[in-house]
C-alpha cells in the first residue's frame, strides 16, 4: 500500500462552555497630579497583544480569555504603570499616571542572553494557553462532518497485473495515477456525512451517519480495517495516541526537553490571523516523536495549522510511516475548533 488518505471537514459548530471564564477589567485613567482623565491611553495585558484604548473620558473596558497577571497603561509623556489583576474575575482598576520629563541620553545596549531562541518564547505561550484553546474545556459541542478515507496501491508490476484474480477487472489498471513520483492505483474509497455530538458531563459522544458511499473493493474485513485506521489526534494533549502508542505532542508541557524548535516564518493566514510558523524535530532517536511544522496565532497562541510526520526512528509494527495535517478556525467564545483533518 502506498498511502492512506484521511480527509475530514467540520462545519456548522454549536458550542457550550463554562469551564474557562473571561477576565473583565474596566476603569478610568487619570493624571496623577491634576486628577484629570486621560483619553486615548493604551491599556493592555502585560506581555501580550491584547489591549484597548481609553475613550475621550478616560474610561476603558477590556474582556478576554487570554489575560496575563498584570494590566499596563502607557501614554506619551507619562510613565507607564502596571497593576496586578485577578484572572477570570470582574474587577475595576483605575490608573494614575505620573508625568515624566523627556531627556536625551546615550545608552549602551548589551545582550543579557546568548543564543536566545524566539521559538521557545512562543512555545511557552502556547503551553500557557493550552487549557483555554483546547476544545475539551467545552461542556458540549456539535458539528457536521464530511469524512473521506482512500487506500491506494503502488509498486504495481506486470506480474501483479497478470494474476488470475484481476483478469475480469484488468481494465482498472488503466486508471493508475502517473502524475506523482511513484504511480499508484486508488483501491478503496469510503465517504460519509454525519452529525457529531459531544457532552462533557455526563460524558457522551454520538455520531449519526446521514449518508455514506463506498467505492472499490466491498469487503467486511476491509471496512473494519479502515475503521481501525482512523486516528483521533488532539495536539493539545501531552501525548498523541497513534496506533495504540503514545507519541509526545510537539506542544507537550515537556516539549522543550524532547524537540528542537525554530521560528522560520510569519504571515497572515486566512487573510486575518497573523501567525508564526514553527518547525519541530526530535532531539533524540528512537523516541516516539513526530516532526513537522505548526502555525501559531500571535494573539491567542492557539494552533492555526499543524502538519506532522511520524519520526523515522519510531518503531511501530507494520507501520512504515504516518502523517497528519490539521487546520483550525476561531469560532464562538474564543474557541479554536478543528475544521479540516488530513
Amino acid at each position: 500500500m502506498r498511502k492512506i488518505i484521511f480527509s475530514i471537514t467540520f462545519f456548522n459548530f454549536f458550542l457550550s462552555c463554562t469551564y474557562s471564564q473571561t477576565t473583565k477589567v474596566e476603569g478610568v485613567v487619570y493624571d496623577e497630579t491634576t486628577n484629570q482623565t486621560l483619553p486615548f491611553v493604551n491599556v493592555s495585558f502585560q506581555g501580550s497583544k491584547i489591549g484597548t484604548m481609553s475613550d475621550i473620558n478616560g474610561k476603558f473596558k477590556i474582556e478576554t480569555y487570554y489575560a496575563t497577571d498584570s494590566l499596563t497603561a502607557s501614554f506619551i509623556g507619562y510613565q507607564s504603570q502596571s497593576i496586578k489583576i485577578k484572572k477570570e474575575k470582574e474587577q475595576v482598576v483605575d490608573f494614575y499616571l505620573k508625568e515624566r520629563s523627556i531627556e536625551l541620553a546615550a545608552y549602551e545596549v548589551v545582550g543579557s542572553k546568548k543564543d536566545v531562541n524566539p521559538a521557545h518564547e512562543i512555545l511557552e505561550r502556547v503551553i500557557e494557553n493550552k487549557e483555554i484553546n483546547n476544545k475539551k474545556k467545552l461542556d458540549a459541542y456539535q458539528y457536521e462532518v464530511y469524512n473521506k478515507i482512500e487506500i491506494d496501491l503502488y509498486n504495481i508490476g506486470d506480474k501483479f497485473k497478470d494474476k488470475l484474480i484481476f483478469k475480469p477487472v484488468k481494465f482498472i489498471f488503466d486508471q493508475i495515477d502517473t502524475t506523482e513520483e511513484k504511480p499508484f492505483l486508488p483501491f478503496f474509497i469510503t465517504e460519509s456525512m454525519s452529525d457529531y455530538y459531544y457532552r462533557k458531563r455526563p460524558r457522551s459522544e454520538k455520531e449519526f451517519i446521514k449518508a455514506t458511499k463506498l467505492s472499490g473493493v466491498e469487503n467486511e474485513s476491509m471496512s473494519q480495517f479502515v475503521g481501525d485506521m482512523y486516528q483521533n489526534i488532539n495536539p493539545y494533549e501531552n501525548s498523541l495516541s497513534i496506533f495504540g502508542r503514545q507519541f509526545i505532542s510537539p506542544i507537550s508541557d515537556f516539549g522543550l526537553f524532547t524537540y528542537k524548535y525554530y521560528l522560520v516564518d510569519s504571515a497572515f493566514k486566512d487573510n486575518k490571523y497573523w501567525c508564526y510558523k514553527l518547525t519541530f524535530s526530535p532531539k533524540r532517536k528512537s523516541e516516539l516523536t513526530t516532526e513537522g511544522y505548526m502555525w501559531i496565532n500571535d494573539t491567542t497562541y492557539a494552533i492555526k495549522e499543524i502538519a506532522a510526520n511520524m519520526s523515522e526512528d519510531a518503531n511501530i509494527n507494520f507501520v512504515k510511516s504516518f502523517s497528519f495535517k490539521q487546520e483550525y478556525q476561531q469560532v464562538e467564545k474564543e474557541v479554536w475548533m478543528l475544521t479540516k483533518y488530513e
